[in-house]
């Protein structure tokens, strides 16, 4: 207590107020007034206006050599008129026959030589639009936000060409003026920084100098001054799509007769729109959208009793997402969120969705979505005779297809509806609301429709919803370095059962209410020293996975980290540090359980020849498990363990390179003194034989002893059985792309995966205290009792992608899902990651042309 008491009295003694003095607080570079038919975008730089425009080449290097003079020359020169900004950079380059230019598709370059743009319209030191180009004419953006988080997913339509030069390249931008958000004032300043990497010698170079100790990057921007501001834009796009689809599915929803199969056609229409309000906000609204080109999840083995992440991809949820993002986010997942977007759509179709996003007063970012989930389904349906007729039905207006396809469906109709605000303190702090909602529209669920065998329960017993609300804070000093940032949220169900139990045995019953928080306080910048503590609390009835996302509640988390950092180089590293964990979770509930301590060290390097190299090791206690036991209410003792993990990574921008990790893995047991060991691989071989050709493989296997777990009761009011699982995986994934010209390529995608589970031995449990199981206690029983697992699985997806002009695409893609053939009760489980019975089990064969048309108003 009394470190958080001097710690939060350190921080609030500093100043969270704007910088009057930054390191690109002095640095203006200006913009040049020309028309709009002066330029044409072909990476040249040869239109007279271009000459006129003041040239800005006091570059500086970032890395490796941080704060030296560039090894290369940069030139740098802006224009603008009433509707675009441009920008010209000449890159030049004392050995130009070196220059990488590999093509890949847009916004996944592969290394190569690149210059990006970073323009912070808003000029609210926290957000920023960046515009990418490399030698080779790979597009890519991202969205900066909260000074230094970054989402790459987000997409927008500027134009951008690049050419060769005897002395180098260079690239012309393009960029709208209503992609970016600001005021209208007579003059606009923007934040702005542009950024050029040299591949063959990794050398970063800045038009404004930022530390590599430094957390904050929006905040640390030069300035660029347009000297005429821009009318208010009305700007519109709309782009309508037509998708058809021959899909080749078994016939029936039983695993067991997955022959014959049936072809399934159909044809969906629908329409994206975006719409400039203003200046600073922006409407994009969807119709029936349609994420087929998107690629499919990574198959895993998920032997926790608790929810996996996966990250978003879908055009429409990962655009403008940034006002959405929680506090603390790393990689989209915070610790408390009340918005996930895989939520919405995975199950029943999208009808229509808007995303409102913007500025509504200097300092006031404001974000609004709504989306409406709706399907058809047949009320009888027969797959002894399946329905092939074409009809249309009003739940799904914009979807043509048989009625058998929408037997396979159990719409759950729903409102999804999320607000946030976030105003600004001073320059480098915020203070934000958010609300997310979820709400069926399926009716009450009664205490006799609950009671109903779960395949004839109404969907309003199905349908979950719930309302949840938040307050958050990110404080930050002017120099970005210390930061106390923090949530208090509240939840309430809404919908579904009258009641029901969590797996934790939490009786959830429609109306409770919840409560969490989290509180996130260090010094996360600066050298050598930095450190954070946080505290995480979740009440047993915080429920935010309606909307949002929440693995596990009803706990207490304590922890924090010390760090030695050399970001700039320690002796022959290019970069070092080391990074010491310790926490600790325990249950909220009257019991206090340990539900997780221990510590971990990382050690994270980069290595001359630009190579990396990492060491982590753990250790941590025997704890308690509150899921295991479903509904139960009893904890089960789980054993500790230790592990060793090294990773590394060979320099990208080699031809063939690898990218590797290898743990060890030990787990003593409280039971006969004994314990077991585990280990993983995880590696990456990369081969690039030319700029347009590129071969992924990915290997992961595992053999991890998972301990005790629950295999079920024999009859109500049995005895607790549990087997010692050990489970085996195996996953290779190939990707292949070959890029023809940076707007048309064709990828590849497989994934053959296969897992086993064996137990070996069984044991029977004995409940103590009236809520635990210890290890320790466990007796032997009957081997039969756990029966092991073995699945094998294939996906492949192939996809052509060509944007015949700028933002209207066209997609072919073929898919293949196929699953092992499901064995009868008495047969042997296989014990080997071969896969068994895959090429004689159930497939789906699906393909599918997307055409997309851009109009712009």
């Amino acid at each position: 207590m009394r470190f958080w008491l001097l710690s939060l009295a350190t921080l609030l003694a500093l100043p969270v107020q704007a910088a009057t003095q930054g390191p690109g607080v002095d640095q203006r570079i200006e913009a040049a007034r020309t028309s709009s038919r002066e330029i044409s975008v072909d990476g040249s730089l040869d239109e007279p206006a271009w000459s006129q425009a003041p040239l800005f080449e006091s570059f500086v290097q970032l890395f490796p050599n941080e704060g030296a003079a560039p090894t290369e020359r940069t030139e740098l020169r802006i224009l603008h008129d009433e509707r675009n900004v441009y920008f010209g950079i000449v890159c030049h380059d004392s050995q130009p026959d070196l220059i990488v230019r590999k093509l890949g598709r847009r916004d996944s370059p592969p290394a190569s030589d690149d210059v990006q743009i970073f323009i912070d319209s808003a000029h609210d030191h926290q957000t920023a639009y960046a515009f990418g180009v490399n030698a080779g004419g790979v597009q890519f953006d991202s969205l900066l936000f909260a000074d230094n988080n970054s989402s790459p997913s987000w997409d927008a339509l500027w134009d951008v060409a690049v050419r060769p030069r005897p002395d180098g390249w260079s690239a012309e931008f393009s960029i709208p003026l209503h992609l970016l958000r600001f005021a209208q004032m007579p003059e606009q300043t923007w934040g702005f920084s542009v950024l050029r990497r040299i591949s063959r010698t990794h050398e970063e170079i800045s038009s404004v100098y930022i530390p590599r100790s430094s957390t904050g990057r929006v905040s640390r921007f030069g300035h660029l001054a347009v000297q005429t501001a821009p009318p208010t834009s009305r700007h519109v796009e709309l782009l309508p799509y037509a998708v058809t689809r021959a899909v080749l599915r078994p016939r029936y929803s039983d695993p067991l007769r997955y022959q014959p199969r049936l072809l399934e056609p159909s044809l969906d229409l629908g329409l994206d729109m975006q719409a400039a309000l203003s200046s600073d906000l922006t409407l994009n609204a969807t119709v029936n959208p349609d994420f087929g080109q998107v690629e499919a999840d990574q198959l895993i083995l998920n032997l926790t009793n608790q929810e996996q992440f996966f990250p978003e991809k879908r055009p429409f949820f990962t655009q403008g997402m940034g006002v959405f993002q929680p506090v603390g986010a790393e990689d989209g997942l915070g610790p408390q969120m009340l918005f996930y977007s895989r939520r919405i759509g995975l199950t029943t179709p999208i009808l229509t969705a808007a995303k409102l996003a913007g500025t509504v007063a200097r300092g006031v970012e404001v974000g609004v979505l709504d989306a409406v989930v709706m399907g058809a389904q047949l009320p009888d349906p027969d797959e002894e005779n399946p329905d092939l007729r074409f009809r249309f039905h009003p739940t799904q207006p914009l979807h043509l297809g048989l009625n058998h396809e929408l037997a396979r469906t159990r719409p759950l109709p729903e409102n999804y509806l999320v607000a946030v605000t976030r105003a600004k303190l001073g320059e480098t702090s915020t203070v934000g609301a958010q609300l997310a909602a979820a709400t069926p529209l399926t009716g009450t669920c009664s205490e006799a429709d609950a009671a109903l065998p779960l395949e004839r329960q109404p969907a309003s017993c199905v349908a979950l919803g719930g309302n949840a609300a938040a307050v958050d804070w990110l404080l930050r000093t002017s120099d970005a370095q210390w930061h106390l940032l923090g949530q208090i949220t509240g939840t309430q169900v809404v919908g579904g059962p009258p009641e029901r139990i969590l797996p934790d045995g939490t009786r959830l019953r429609r109306g409770d209410t919840g409560l969490g928080a989290y509180v996130n306080l260090g010094k996360l910048g600066g050298e050598p020293f930095r450190f954070d503590a946080r505290y995480r609390y979740a009440s047993p009835t915080l429920e935010l996975n309606a909307a949002g996302f929440l693995p596990t509640q009803n706990h207490h988390y304590l922890g924090g980290s010390l760090q030695y950092v050399r970001p700039g180089g320690w002796g022959p590293l290019h970069s070092f540090m080391a990074i010491l964990i310790l926490e600790r979770r325990w249950s909220a509930d009257t019991r206090q359980l340990a539900l997780l301590q221990g510590a971990t060290l990382k050690l994270l390097t980069l290595l001359p020849g630009f190579h990396s190299l990492n060491l982590e090791a753990g250790y941590y206690l025997p704890h308690h498990d509150l899921r295991e036991l479903t509904g139960s209410g009893v904890a089960l003792e789980r054993p500790g363990e230790r592990y060793l993990a090294l990773s590394g990574e060979t320099d990208v921008n080699l031809p063939l390179s690898l990218k590797a990790t290898v743990q060890l893995l030990n787990r003593p047991y409280a039971r006969e003194g004994r314990a077991a060991t585990g280990w993983s691989v995880d590696s990456t071989l990369t081969f690039r034989p030319e700029d347009r050709l590129e071969s992924r493989l990915t290997v992961a296997a595992e053999s991890t002893p998972q301990g005790p777990r629950w295999v079920g009761a024999t009859d109500p009011g049995a005895p607790f059985y549990f087997g010692e699982l050990h489970s085996h995986v195996l996953s290779l994934t190939f990707r292949q792309q070959l890029v023809l010209t940076p707007r048309l390529m064709l990828q590849a995608y497989a994934q053959l995966f296969s897992s086993f589970g064996d137990y070996t031995g069984v044991y029977q449990g004995t409940v103590v205290d009236g809520s635990r199981i210890r290890l320790a206690e466990l007796s032997p029983a009957e081997p039969g009792l756990a029966q092991g697992f073995h699945g094998s699985a294939l996906n492949l997806n192939l996809v052509l992608r060509w944007e015949y002009r700028l933002g209207s695409t066209l997609f072919l893609i073929y898919t293949r899902t196929q699953q092992e053939s499901p064995r009868a009760l008495e047969a042997p489980v296989p014990t080997t990651l071969l896969p068994v019975g895959l090429l004689t089990g159930a497939s789906t064969d699906a393909l599918m042309m997307k055409w997309s048309y851009l109009w712009s108003l």
